[in-house]
């Protein structure tokens, strides 16, 4: 396993516990989940990626909420990282979600019809 991929798991442990304990924004709580984490080669990016369970409104509120909090998170990072180098965050929608509930819909779609015809 990569340097860049142990950090990554470490990064994405430390920040779902501190969206879980401490983000208390109605716009992440209860309808957003972090799904993983990328980091650079040289370990000054994460790519934290999430999926919100919601409409495209929520998910544009989720979006924002993330960005707001970025900086509180980079520090609460920095606080509980054994590292001295702590990345910039950069939130990412996971989509994988979004197209696979396009898909079931697309396969039920098919199906009726074909059980129609």
């Amino acid at each position: 396993m990569r340097r860049a991929d142990r950090y990554g798991d470490e990064v994405y442990r430390i920040l779902a516990d501190i969206i879980y304990k401490k983000i208390n924004d109605p716009r992440i709580s209860g309808i957003a989940s972090l799904t993983g984490v990328e980091v650079s080669n040289d370990l000054t990016v994460a790519r934290v990626f999430y999926s919100v369970y919601g409409s495209d409104e929520d998910r544009e509120k989720a979006r924002e909420a993330f960005e707001k909090a970025a900086g509180f998170l980079r520090r609460e990072l920095a606080a509980r990282m054994r590292s001295k180098k702590v990345p910039r965050l950069v939130f990412v929608e996971d989509m994988s979600l979004r197209y696979g509930e396009s898909i079931d819909r697309l396969l039920k779609t098919v199906n009726d019809q074909k059980n129609r015809g």
